[in-house]
């Protein structure tokens, strides 16, 4: 069975989606942390991961770290959960395509934001981290729309793992101020909601306290 390492509303929410999308067998364990941001339970979860971040993706001998890898593994192991177009086509490479841009840019973006303090040495130099961000979160943001257009997801008809990681991050959104938040944008609003209207990603945007819907 496998076994995911999670902190609620974590990076750990996009695999979580597609194993509740795929109907599969797993168990959650969530990772706690200090006041500091040390991880203290379970024990000995730093030598799992040795970046000390969440999800880890346990199956039998593999242990899997980082968030994208853990939602690809998880479409190839349950094929019938149809979580990826067919390997090799079109589809397949666009999927990779936003699902880079999503972990690469985008959360990369929102940890500078929510962690200003870990990008710089200045200490004046910290509203200037977020404000580069929120920057490029916006164009993220537009670029992202632009491609969902009528939707309701990024390919179209077809829900893969990149939409559980698109909505993760909308979600995310919700903290930034107002007028930058993704869902304020109608067609990223509209995307959201379609991935939270579906059974197994809805209930599990709800566990990793995300909203049921945002105002499109």
């Amino acid at each position: 069975m496998i076994t995911l390492y999670t902190i609620p509303g974590s990076s750990a929410t996009p695999p979580r989606i597609a194993l509740d999308e795929a109907g599969a067998d797993y168990e959650l364990v969530q990772v706690e942390r200090d006041e500091a941001g040390n991880n203290i339970s379970p024990s000995g979860y730093d030598a799992l991961n040795p970046m000390a971040t969440v999800p880890t993706l346990v199956d039998g001998d593999l242990v899997l770290t980082e968030a994208a890898a853990c939602c690809l593994y998880i479409a190839e192991k349950y094929p019938d959960a149809h979580l990826m177009p067919p390997a090799g086509s079109d589809d397949w490479a666009q999927t990779l395509r936003w699902l880079t841009l999503l972990t690469n840019t985008a959360q990369a973006s929102f940890l500078r934001w929510y962690y200003p303090e870990h990008y710089t040495a200045d200490a004046d130099g910290l509203e200037a981290v977020q404000a580069a961000s929120v920057a490029e979160l916006a164009r993220v943001a537009e670029v992202l729309a632009a491609q969902i257009g009528d939707g309701p997801f990024l390919l179209g008809a077809q829900f893969t793992v990149a939409d559980a990681f698109l909505a993760t991050l909308t979600g995310w959104s919700a903290d930034l101020s107002a007028g930058c938040r993704w869902p304020e944008n109608p067609a990223i609003a509209a995307h959201y909601n379609a991935v939270a209207q579906r059974e197994a990603a809805g209930r599990a945007l709800i566990a990793e306290g995300f909203p049921a819907t945002f105002a499109a």
